[in-house]
């Protein structure tokens, strides 16, 4: 949007009535919002661990093979 004496343009027409919207009507929150959000951060908290450690094994597991392709190829193999 440039001269608010220009006319607008369909899309920013579009979004100056979406921001209104917006900016009027605030979205209804639950009494257990709170309650559910804790719920759900301790359970991502308790499975972050064990997935972390499963990629960190198949990280090395990955970079075993890998050491082991590159090795037996030999000195003479390209």
């Amino acid at each position: 949007m440039s001269d608010p004496s220009e006319p607008l343009e369909p899309a920013e027409s579009r979004a100056v009535e979406l921001l209104r919207l917006v900016g009027s009507q605030t979205p209804g929150v639950s009494s257990r919002f709170t309650a559910q959000l804790v719920e759900r951060a301790r359970r991502q908290r308790a499975v972050a661990a064990p997935v972390r450690a499963v990629g960190g094994l198949v990280a090395a597991i990955a970079t075993a093979l890998a050491g082991a392709v590159r090795s037996g190829r030999g000195a003479g193999r390209p």
